[in-house]
């Protein structure tokens, strides 16, 4: 998301990544804190428990999506592997919060492969 504001930079320098920037993050904010406001509106709707439901695994359907599209091009040897599948398992096994898990498999990452 934040590769607007450096593409905004390289078009035109500094204001062209402040506009990119605001482009980008100001109308969906705006979107979201509506959205979120009519939600809370609608609290005893008896359809917000269905839709919820609902939503559910589209939010499932997009993040491994996204797991597949960065996966591909971050697995590519035997470290990369044993890291994505060690940070896995402490993912699936504990209750570590997952930004340390990344961390860690980050620094593995720095002094494996360099």
């Amino acid at each position: 998301m934040m590769m607007v504001a450096t593409i905004g930079e390289r078009v035109a320098g500094i204001p062209g990544a402040l506009v990119a920037a605001f482009a980008f993050f100001v109308p969906t904010g705006i979107l979201t804190f509506g959205v979120g406001g009519l939600w809370k509106r609608l609290e005893n709707w008896p359809w917000r428990a269905s839709i919820q439901k609902g939503l559910g695994p589209v939010a499932i359907g997009l993040a491994v999506a996204g797991l597949i599209t960065f996966g591909r091009t971050a697995v590519t040897n035997w470290v990369t592997v044993a890291v994505a599948l060690l940070v896995f398992a402490a993912t699936m096994r504990t209750r570590l919060n997952p930004a340390l898990l990344i961390l860690g498999g980050a620094v593995v990452g720095a002094v494996a492969l360099r």
